[in-house]
């Protein structure tokens, strides 16, 4: 065979390595993009299991209304810990637009051009084909048919030829561009990683000193003042029914039967009128303090069906 033959041999060549490069980009490409994709959406879900920790501590601390120094604490803990949770939000936005979407392109930048490399390989077989025949009819026919086969054949050596330099040329083109944005994807992702975690690292160790600063013995104190009062007013509102049911029992000796729901006694009965309507104030009096110290937890109650929990989007870093 002739020289002009070793040129779509030469394209088909260069057409299959082009090929295997194309579907090994694809390959790893995709895989790369399915395991920072991956990652981007663990760290949204860590975002909202941050909000909603954030919530509950936020809500444990107003509800808390005995143990101070561990309220002030989960209140700035609460604080510190959304703050994070902004900066994640932070993370997961730039990750999504700087590292997985330039990559996600690839699997129809890839596609593209192993169809347009199937394309060429396809015409390199049909100008293999046409070389062939051009070859044959050079050799055997005389005069002008040699003249015209000679010619055909050196246009199809050209043809062959521009078809394999365009390609060349596409495939360094794709070559460049599928290199810069591997390089740039994962140095964004770095940088980004690392600026997530120096700003959580931050506000980490402010919420570890929220909860290091809790101070457990006066809380426990407090709690011990609380408990002894609450046993004082028990023992109160016990000596006020004793006293109570002692009057009615004195009443009782002295009055007439009339077959109503009251009694009334002979003498003075102002006095008797009096006593029973200071102890009643006494009791209502005991009873309202009482009732006083759970007005707290009832109205914190509402909370407990709040399990429906959206989680908030942010707009940046702070």
């Amino acid at each position: 065979m002739s020289r002009g033959g070793s040129i779509p041999r030469g394209n088909e060549s260069q057409a299959k390595f082009c090929q295997s490069r194309v579907a090994l980009v694809e390959k790893n490409y995709g895989n790369l993009c399915e395991t920072l994709g991956s990652i981007t959406r663990k760290a949204a879900r860590q975002r909202d299991k941050g909000d909603l920790l954030a919530k509950q501590l936020q809500e444990y601390a107003n509800s808390e209304n005995i143990s101070h120094c561990t309220k002030a604490g989960l209140t700035l803990c609460a604080q510190n810990m959304s703050a994070i949770q902004d900066y994640r939000e932070a993370e997961i936005k730039r990750l999504e637009a700087k590292v997985v979407h330039p990559l996600s392109g690839y699997g129809d930048i890839c596609k593209k051009k192993k169809k347009e490399i199937s394309t060429e390989l396809g015409n390199i077989k049909k100008e293999q084909k046409t070389l062939q025949q051009l070859e044959k009819v050079r050799t055997k026919s005389p005069g002008d048919q040699h003249q015209i086969a000679e010619t055909e054949l050196k246009k199809a050596n050209v043809d062959s030829e521009m078809g394999g330099k365009a390609l060349e040329e596409q495939m360094v083109v794709f070559e460049k561009q599928r290199l810069g944005d591997l390089k740039n994807s994962l140095a964004d992702f770095i940088n980004i990683e690392m600026i997530f975690h120096a700003r959580a690292l931050e506000y980490y160790a402010r919420c570890f000193e929220n909860i290091v600063m809790i101070d457990e013995e006066r809380d426990l104190q407090e709690f011990k003042r609380k408990l002894q009062a609450s046993k004082g007013m028990h023992a109160d509102f016990g000596q006020t029914l004793g006293g109570l049911s002692g009057g009615s029992s004195t009443m009782g000796s002295d009055t007439l039967g009339t077959g109503s729901s009251y009694t009334y006694t002979y003498g003075d009965t102002s006095t008797a009128t009096a006593s029973a309507s200071d102890a009643r104030r006494v009791r209502i009096s005991n009873t309202s303090m009482m009732y006083g110290e759970d007005e707290d937890d009832d109205e914190d109650d509402e909370y407990d069906d709040d399990d429906d929990y959206s989680v908030p989007r942010r707009t940046g870093m702070r």
